[in-house]
């Protein structure tokens, strides 16, 4: 085996397969997303493909090859290998995390990592979770759905923003965790919409004068909290 591996570039992919099933880290994950080692993806294959013996060395594999190509400033593609590995999502203030943002760098300025698109892709990667049966709802995701809603506002699209507002509610619900800051904030914005415009449903139709019971739920839930 070692005649043949040492015919082969070190860039070659059938190196990192050879290294992940002797136990180690391959050499790709820490020089990856330069142009020597040039395209990252099949490194990702190779150790997604081939399960070893020990799963937490093919875990720390994959993180290590999306902490090199964060450093090389690939974002997206190290976002991909942290999703791929089960990375959680973390806070923005603590830049330690790995994830926060699907396809934003949380170690830049708040105004530039918290845009539009990559809360609507975080989003839209929390839904596809959801249809898979798992149920998921982003803790440290629901105060940029939040922040969203107040934005949809600001363009003048209440209805929308009453949506989210749901959205968020119910998913405070369904979690453990108090978040009473963000809990009491959504329950502002929420009465601010049904009684500056009515609220809400689903279709859009407003509907003034009644409080649906998310919302009734999620005020007893804060009241509690206090």
């Amino acid at each position: 085996m070692s005649q043949f591996t040492g015919q082969l570039t070190a860039s070659d992919p059938l190196q990192t397969l050879f290294h992940l099933l002797t136990g180690r880290v391959p050499a790709a994950t820490l020089c990856c997303g330069n142009e020597k080692w040039g395209d990252w993806r099949p490194h990702l294959a190779v150790l997604l493909s081939n399960e070893t013996g020990d799963p937490a060395v093919q875990q720390k594999a994959i993180v290590t090859m999306g902490d090199t190509l964060t450093s090389n400033g690939l974002t997206h593609a190290a976002h991909v290998c942290y999703l791929t590995a089960g990375v959680s999502f973390g806070a923005f203030p603590q830049k330690a995390e790995r994830l926060v943002l699907l396809g934003s760098s949380h170690r830049q300025s708040f105004e530039h990592f918290a845009t539009d698109l990559a809360i609507q892709c975080t989003e839209l990667y929390e839904y596809c979770q959801t249809l898979g049966g798992k149920g998921l709802s982003i803790p440290s995701f629901q105060v940029y759905k939040f922040l969203y809603a107040a934005r949809l506002l600001d363009c003048g699209l209440s209805s929308q923003a009453f949506h989210y507002c749901e959205v968020v509610g119910r998913a405070l619900l369904r979690q453990r965790g108090s978040y009473s800051v963000l809990t009491g904030e959504v329950i502002k914005l929420s009465d601010r919409l049904r009684h500056s415009e009515g609220h809400f449903n689903d279709t859009g139709v407003s509907r003034a004068g009644q409080e649906p019971d998310w919302l009734q739920m999620l005020r007893a839930r804060h009241n509690s909290l206090q």
